[in-house]
């Protein structure tokens, strides 16, 4: 009986080395993607991060330009002669490096069992001693209170603190009649916070520049200048007054910009921003907008689509203001952010 024939011929050298070159092309292949998705989805994080930075810093200094003066008592609290503090990087020259701003603002807390506002009302009779909410006194005290320091209730009257008891919850203030207030009236801290970009390692946690915020000159404990965002390179700030130039309705405010530029109507030439704000009549009480620029950076270099490790991505040079530039980048990508803010409290 036969038996069939079996083929056990196998693949030719030539067979083989054409299928070793096809999986090297395909596997190379697969890694260059990987490499190029992996590079793309990490410049696409940077870009989203330094985007989202400009933006919480720009609305962190929204609040408190808006909220600049909310129940000044109309006497120097802290380095805070007056509701805004403007200080130029180069006073009547172009500057070299970033602005920085103090803010007479309140601190409140409006939610949680200990939160800032009066566990009862007031009366109209005259009062000395106010009494808040359980832990809320212990919860300020945290934020800065002190004897001397200046609260104000709900904006409406603002009094120095004369002592307090954290375990009775209560603050000695003299309220004087007719005013009184009623239960769960807030309470706020008066404080001159500060912002300012800084670029030290031991202050921002890296070698990135950040901005930080905090009560001017407090280097420990709560109210310390502390980063709050990271990666803020600059920051320029102008101003538009009204009643600073005394050729200007005599230097009576009058509920109108004046007119710095020279040009009808208003302009970015009526905005000032290389100034003492010392000499009267221009002193920051006249001040009624405030524009603010803001650029951030990349903490780290973009990388070429390949397989290379050379930074392929950076920034031009930047124009923040008319008296501040900064030079091309090659290793960050930036994003600069200009909003003008209207004050609502100042000179008030």
């Amino acid at each position: 009986m036969k038996h069939a024939e079996i083929d056990e011929r196998g693949f030719t050298l030539i067979e083989i080395m054409v299928s070793v070159v096809i999986a090297v092309i395909v596997t190379a292949a697969a890694f260059t993607i990987l490499t190029t998705t992996s590079k793309s989805v990490r410049a696409n994080e940077q870009t989203v991060d330094t985007q989202q930075n400009v933006r919480i810093a720009m609305e962190l200094l929204s609040r408190d330009i808006k909220m600049a003066g909310f129940g000044s008592p109309g006497v120097p609290i802290g380095n805070c002669t007056y509701s805004i503090m403007p200080s130029d990087k180069t006073v009547g020259g172009v500057d070299d490096g970033p602005d920085s701003v103090q803010l007479l603002v309140p601190t409140g807390k409006s939610t949680g069992a200990d939160r800032w506002t009066l566990q009862s009302a007031t009366t109209p009779s005259g009062v000395a001693l106010i009494t808040l909410q359980a832990g809320a006194v212990t919860d300020m005290v945290s934020s800065g209170l002190a004897n001397g320091s200046y609260i104000s209730m709900n904006g409406a009257y603002t009094a120095v603190v004369n002592s307090f008891s954290a375990g009775s919850n209560t603050i000695s203030i003299t309220i004087p009649p007719p005013v009184w207030f009623p239960a769960e009236a807030p309470v706020y801290l008066l404080q001159c916070i500060r912002y300012q970009v800084v670029t030290n390692t031991t202050i921002c946690g890296s070698s990135e520049p950040c901005l930080t915020r905090g009560v001017a000159g407090v280097v420990t404990g709560p109210n310390a200048e502390a980063p709050i965002v990271e990666g803020i390179e600059e920051l320029q700030l102008a101003y538009a007054c009204d009643g600073c130039v005394g050729a200007v309705n005599g230097g009576v405010p009058n509920r109108v910009i004046d007119n710095q530029g020279g040009a009808s109507g208003f302009d970015q030439a009526d905005f000032i921003s290389n100034n003492a704000w010392s000499t009267t009549p221009m002193t920051p009480d006249k001040i009624q907008l405030v524009q603010v620029s803001l650029v951030a950076r990349q903490p780290k270099a973009d990388l070429g689509i390949g397989e290379t490790a050379a930074a392929t991505q950076g920034s031009g040079a930047v124009v923040v203001s008319p008296d501040r530039s900064l030079a091309a980048n090659s290793n960050h990508r930036r994003r600069l952010l200009t909003k003008t803010i209207e004050t609502r409290n100042v000179g008030l």
